[in-house]
Protein backbone atom coordinates (compact mmCIF):
# COMPACT_ATOMS: atom_id res chain seq x y z
CA UNK A 1 0.00 0.00 0.00
CA UNK A 2 1.34 3.42 -1.00
CA UNK A 3 1.63 6.50 1.12
CA UNK A 4 -0.73 8.83 -0.72
CA UNK A 5 -2.00 12.37 -0.31
CA UNK A 6 -5.39 13.57 -1.54
CA UNK A 7 -5.97 17.24 -2.31
CA UNK A 8 -9.37 18.82 -3.00
CA UNK A 9 -10.75 22.32 -3.26
CA UNK A 10 -13.42 23.31 -0.75
CA UNK A 11 -16.30 22.48 -3.13
CA UNK A 12 -15.88 18.89 -1.88
CA UNK A 13 -17.84 20.13 1.17
CA UNK A 14 -16.31 17.72 3.67
CA UNK A 15 -16.85 18.19 7.39
CA UNK A 16 -13.84 18.77 9.66
CA UNK A 17 -14.30 15.21 10.94
CA UNK A 18 -14.16 13.79 7.41
CA UNK A 19 -11.10 15.86 6.51
CA UNK A 20 -9.25 14.37 9.46
CA UNK A 21 -10.59 10.86 8.89
CA UNK A 22 -9.47 10.72 5.25
CA UNK A 23 -6.39 12.95 5.77
CA UNK A 24 -7.45 15.41 3.07
CA UNK A 25 -5.68 18.63 2.14
CA UNK A 26 -8.10 21.43 1.23
CA UNK A 27 -7.42 24.40 -1.05
CA UNK A 28 -10.13 26.96 -0.17
CA UNK A 29 -12.15 28.51 -2.97
CA UNK A 30 -12.43 32.29 -3.05
CA UNK A 31 -15.67 34.05 -2.13
CA UNK A 32 -15.97 37.65 -3.25
CA UNK A 33 -18.19 39.92 -1.18
CA UNK A 34 -18.31 43.71 -1.41
CA UNK A 35 -15.21 43.68 -3.66
CA UNK A 36 -13.16 41.85 -1.04
CA UNK A 37 -11.84 38.30 -1.37
CA UNK A 38 -12.29 35.71 1.36
CA UNK A 39 -11.00 32.14 1.57
CA UNK A 40 -13.88 29.69 1.97
CA UNK A 41 -14.09 28.40 5.56
CA UNK A 42 -10.79 30.14 6.46
CA UNK A 43 -11.55 33.82 7.00
CA UNK A 44 -15.27 33.59 6.25
CA UNK A 45 -17.37 30.94 7.99
CA UNK A 46 -20.17 28.84 6.56
CA UNK A 47 -22.58 30.64 8.90
CA UNK A 48 -21.45 34.05 7.62
CA UNK A 49 -21.89 32.94 4.01
CA UNK A 50 -25.38 31.61 4.72
CA UNK A 51 -26.38 34.86 6.43
CA UNK A 52 -25.28 36.85 3.37
CA UNK A 53 -27.21 34.48 1.10
CA UNK A 54 -30.35 34.90 3.24
CA UNK A 55 -30.09 38.65 2.66
CA UNK A 56 -29.77 38.10 -1.13
CA UNK A 57 -26.37 39.79 -1.09
CA UNK A 58 -24.56 39.39 -4.44
CA UNK A 59 -21.71 36.93 -3.97
CA UNK A 60 -19.18 35.65 -6.44
CA UNK A 61 -16.93 32.63 -6.26
CA UNK A 62 -13.54 32.04 -7.80
CA UNK A 63 -10.73 29.48 -7.84
CA UNK A 64 -8.37 29.16 -4.88
CA UNK A 65 -5.61 31.74 -4.61
CA UNK A 66 -2.55 30.49 -6.52
CA UNK A 67 -0.22 31.45 -3.67
CA UNK A 68 -2.28 29.32 -1.27
CA UNK A 69 -2.12 26.36 -3.68
CA UNK A 70 1.65 26.70 -4.09
CA UNK A 71 2.15 26.84 -0.32
CA UNK A 72 -0.10 23.80 0.17
CA UNK A 73 1.63 21.72 -2.52
CA UNK A 74 5.07 22.67 -1.21
CA UNK A 75 4.09 21.39 2.24
CA UNK A 76 2.80 18.15 0.73
CA UNK A 77 5.95 17.69 -1.37
CA UNK A 78 8.12 17.97 1.73
CA UNK A 79 6.18 15.13 3.40
CA UNK A 80 7.52 12.68 0.83
CA UNK A 81 4.35 10.92 -0.34
CA UNK A 82 4.58 8.10 -2.87
CA UNK A 83 1.83 9.74 -4.90
CA UNK A 84 -0.52 12.71 -4.79
CA UNK A 85 -4.09 12.74 -6.15
CA UNK A 86 -5.61 16.16 -6.76
CA UNK A 87 -9.38 16.19 -7.32
CA UNK A 88 -10.49 19.47 -8.85
CA UNK A 89 -13.91 21.08 -9.14
CA UNK A 90 -15.12 20.72 -12.74
CA UNK A 91 -13.10 22.87 -15.13
CA UNK A 92 -16.35 23.78 -16.93
CA UNK A 93 -17.50 25.87 -13.95
CA UNK A 94 -14.24 27.11 -12.46
CA UNK A 95 -10.58 27.90 -13.15
CA UNK A 96 -9.57 25.70 -10.20
CA UNK A 97 -8.14 22.94 -12.40
CA UNK A 98 -5.82 25.44 -14.15
CA UNK A 99 -4.74 26.89 -10.80
CA UNK A 100 -3.80 23.44 -9.55
CA UNK A 101 -1.85 22.80 -12.77
CA UNK A 102 0.02 26.09 -12.36
CA UNK A 103 0.80 25.18 -8.75
CA UNK A 104 2.14 21.77 -9.76
CA UNK A 105 4.41 23.38 -12.35
CA UNK A 106 5.63 26.02 -9.90
CA UNK A 107 6.44 23.56 -7.11
CA UNK A 108 7.86 20.95 -9.47
CA UNK A 109 5.93 17.83 -8.54
CA UNK A 110 6.00 14.81 -10.83
CA UNK A 111 4.38 12.10 -8.67
CA UNK A 112 0.92 13.62 -9.03
CA UNK A 113 -2.39 12.86 -10.75
CA UNK A 114 -4.51 15.96 -11.40
CA UNK A 115 -8.10 14.84 -12.03
CA UNK A 116 -10.83 17.03 -13.51
CA UNK A 117 -13.78 15.58 -11.61
CA UNK A 118 -16.36 17.18 -13.95
CA UNK A 119 -18.48 17.66 -10.81
CA UNK A 120 -18.35 18.71 -7.15
CA UNK A 121 -19.41 17.69 -3.63
CA UNK A 122 -20.93 14.18 -3.23
CA UNK A 123 -19.35 12.30 -6.16
CA UNK A 124 -15.94 13.72 -5.21
CA UNK A 125 -16.45 12.56 -1.62
CA UNK A 126 -17.24 9.08 -2.95
CA UNK A 127 -14.09 9.12 -5.11
CA UNK A 128 -11.98 9.79 -2.00
CA UNK A 129 -13.35 6.57 -0.49
CA UNK A 130 -12.57 4.78 -3.77
CA UNK A 131 -8.95 5.97 -3.77
CA UNK A 132 -8.44 4.66 -0.24
CA UNK A 133 -10.08 1.33 -1.02
CA UNK A 134 -8.14 0.78 -4.23
CA UNK A 135 -4.89 1.73 -2.51
CA UNK A 136 -5.62 -0.79 0.28
CA UNK A 137 -6.06 -3.39 -2.48
CA UNK A 138 -2.59 -2.44 -3.78
CA UNK A 139 -3.87 -1.15 -7.11
CA UNK A 140 -1.31 0.89 -9.01
CA UNK A 141 -1.64 4.58 -9.82
CA UNK A 142 -2.76 3.93 -13.39
CA UNK A 143 -5.60 1.68 -12.23
CA UNK A 144 -6.80 4.26 -9.72
CA UNK A 145 -6.63 7.06 -12.31
CA UNK A 146 -8.53 4.94 -14.81
CA UNK A 147 -11.26 4.17 -12.28
CA UNK A 148 -11.69 7.84 -11.36
CA UNK A 149 -11.78 9.09 -14.93
CA UNK A 150 -14.36 6.46 -15.89
CA UNK A 151 -16.62 7.43 -12.99
CA UNK A 152 -16.35 11.17 -13.59
CA UNK A 153 -16.85 10.84 -17.34
CA UNK A 154 -19.88 8.59 -17.44
CA UNK A 155 -21.13 7.47 -14.03
CA UNK A 156 -22.36 10.53 -12.19
CA UNK A 157 -24.76 13.45 -12.57
CA UNK A 158 -26.29 16.14 -10.36
CA UNK A 159 -29.74 17.72 -10.16
CA UNK A 160 -30.12 21.06 -8.38
CA UNK A 161 -33.49 22.21 -7.06
CA UNK A 162 -33.43 25.80 -5.75
CA UNK A 163 -36.36 27.24 -3.83
CA UNK A 164 -36.22 30.35 -6.03
CA UNK A 165 -34.09 31.83 -8.78
CA UNK A 166 -33.30 35.03 -6.86
CA UNK A 167 -29.70 34.16 -6.02
CA UNK A 168 -29.06 32.83 -9.52
CA UNK A 169 -30.37 36.14 -10.83
CA UNK A 170 -28.11 38.10 -8.46
CA UNK A 171 -25.06 36.19 -9.68
CA UNK A 172 -25.94 36.63 -13.33
CA UNK A 173 -26.48 32.89 -13.81
CA UNK A 174 -30.01 33.43 -15.11
CA UNK A 175 -31.65 36.46 -16.70
CA UNK A 176 -33.78 38.81 -14.60
CA UNK A 177 -36.65 38.31 -17.04
CA UNK A 178 -36.55 34.52 -16.72
CA UNK A 179 -36.41 34.74 -12.93
CA UNK A 180 -39.31 37.21 -12.82
CA UNK A 181 -41.45 35.07 -15.14
CA UNK A 182 -40.77 31.93 -13.10
CA UNK A 183 -41.80 33.78 -9.94
CA UNK A 184 -44.94 35.27 -11.48
CA UNK A 185 -46.08 31.97 -12.94
CA UNK A 186 -45.05 30.04 -9.81
CA UNK A 187 -42.95 27.67 -11.88
CA UNK A 188 -40.46 25.42 -10.11
CA UNK A 189 -37.18 24.86 -11.94
CA UNK A 190 -34.91 21.82 -11.85
CA UNK A 191 -31.31 22.28 -12.99
CA UNK A 192 -28.87 19.57 -14.01
CA UNK A 193 -25.11 19.13 -14.30
CA UNK A 194 -24.81 16.15 -16.61
CA UNK A 195 -21.93 13.74 -17.14
CA UNK A 196 -19.01 15.93 -18.29
CA UNK A 197 -21.57 18.71 -18.80
CA UNK A 198 -20.49 22.18 -19.90
CA UNK A 199 -22.70 24.00 -17.42
CA UNK A 200 -25.56 23.65 -14.95
CA UNK A 201 -28.54 23.92 -17.30
CA UNK A 202 -32.28 24.10 -16.88
CA UNK A 203 -33.48 20.50 -17.06
CA UNK A 204 -37.20 20.55 -16.25
CA UNK A 205 -39.90 22.94 -15.10
CA UNK A 206 -43.02 22.03 -13.16
CA UNK A 207 -45.91 23.51 -11.22
CA UNK A 208 -45.48 21.32 -8.17
CA UNK A 209 -42.70 19.96 -6.00
CA UNK A 210 -44.07 16.45 -6.44
CA UNK A 211 -43.58 16.75 -10.20
CA UNK A 212 -39.98 17.91 -9.71
CA UNK A 213 -39.31 14.84 -7.56
CA UNK A 214 -40.96 12.66 -10.22
CA UNK A 215 -38.71 14.11 -12.94
CA UNK A 216 -35.60 13.34 -10.88
CA UNK A 217 -36.72 9.75 -10.31
CA UNK A 218 -37.49 9.23 -14.00
CA UNK A 219 -34.03 10.43 -14.99
CA UNK A 220 -32.33 8.26 -12.38
CA UNK A 221 -34.12 5.23 -13.85
CA UNK A 222 -33.25 6.34 -17.39
CA UNK A 223 -29.58 6.37 -16.38
CA UNK A 224 -29.83 2.88 -14.84
CA UNK A 225 -29.01 4.11 -11.35
CA UNK A 226 -29.43 1.16 -8.99
CA UNK A 227 -28.85 0.09 -5.41
CA UNK A 228 -26.08 -2.41 -6.24
CA UNK A 229 -23.76 -0.10 -8.17
CA UNK A 230 -24.57 3.43 -7.07
CA UNK A 231 -24.88 5.81 -4.13
CA UNK A 232 -27.05 8.92 -3.83
CA UNK A 233 -25.90 12.15 -2.16
CA UNK A 234 -28.34 14.82 -0.99
CA UNK A 235 -26.30 17.98 -0.30
CA UNK A 236 -28.52 20.84 0.80
CA UNK A 237 -28.67 24.29 2.35
CA UNK A 238 -31.51 24.51 4.88
CA UNK A 239 -33.73 22.17 2.84
CA UNK A 240 -34.19 19.51 5.53
CA UNK A 241 -37.92 19.25 4.76
CA UNK A 242 -37.13 17.78 1.33
CA UNK A 243 -34.80 15.03 2.56
CA UNK A 244 -37.49 12.51 3.71
CA UNK A 245 -39.61 13.26 0.62
CA UNK A 246 -36.75 12.59 -1.78
CA UNK A 247 -35.37 9.65 0.22
CA UNK A 248 -38.72 7.86 0.29
CA UNK A 249 -39.35 8.46 -3.42
CA UNK A 250 -35.87 7.25 -4.39
CA UNK A 251 -35.99 4.11 -2.26
CA UNK A 252 -39.51 3.29 -3.46
CA UNK A 253 -38.32 3.20 -7.07
CA UNK A 254 -34.68 2.13 -6.72
CA UNK A 255 -34.77 -0.15 -3.69
CA UNK A 256 -32.46 0.12 -0.69
CA UNK A 257 -29.88 2.38 -2.32
CA UNK A 258 -27.43 4.13 0.01
CA UNK A 259 -28.39 7.77 0.56
CA UNK A 260 -25.95 10.21 2.17
CA UNK A 261 -27.10 13.62 3.40
CA UNK A 262 -24.43 16.32 3.30
CA UNK A 263 -23.85 20.06 3.13
CA UNK A 264 -24.20 22.04 -0.08
CA UNK A 265 -20.79 23.58 -0.83
CA UNK A 266 -20.45 27.36 -0.71
CA UNK A 267 -19.45 27.31 -4.39
CA UNK A 268 -22.99 26.23 -5.21
CA UNK A 269 -24.85 27.81 -2.27
CA UNK A 270 -23.69 31.30 -3.26
CA UNK A 271 -25.42 30.91 -6.61
CA UNK A 272 -28.42 28.73 -5.73
CA UNK A 273 -29.56 30.23 -2.42
CA UNK A 274 -31.14 28.93 0.78
CA UNK A 275 -33.52 25.95 0.76
CA UNK A 276 -31.67 24.48 -2.20
CA UNK A 277 -31.12 20.74 -2.43
CA UNK A 278 -29.14 18.69 -4.91
CA UNK A 279 -29.52 15.04 -5.83
CA UNK A 280 -26.22 13.52 -6.97
CA UNK A 281 -25.65 9.95 -8.06
CA UNK A 282 -22.30 8.27 -8.44
CA UNK A 283 -20.65 4.89 -8.67
CA UNK A 284 -20.40 3.47 -5.18
CA UNK A 285 -16.92 2.89 -3.76
CA UNK A 286 -18.23 -0.09 -1.74
CA UNK A 287 -18.70 -2.35 -4.74
CA UNK A 288 -15.52 -1.62 -6.74
CA UNK A 289 -14.19 -5.15 -6.55
CA UNK A 290 -17.52 -6.91 -7.11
Amino acid sequence: MKKIAIVCDSSVALTEKQIKEFNIYIAPLTIVYNNKEYSDQVNITKEEVVELIRKNVPLKTSQPNLGVIIELLQKIKERDYDHIFILSLTSKLSGTYSSFQNGINEVGIDNVSLIDTQTLAGPVQESIKAIHKLNEENKDVFEIENYLNNVFFKDTASYVYPKSLDQLKQGGRISKTAAMMASMLKIKVLLKLDNHGDTIDKFKTARTEAKIVDEIIKDLILNNVNSKEHVIYLPHLEAQHLIPILSEAIKTKLGNIEIIVSELPAALSCHAGVETIAVQWSKSAKNISE
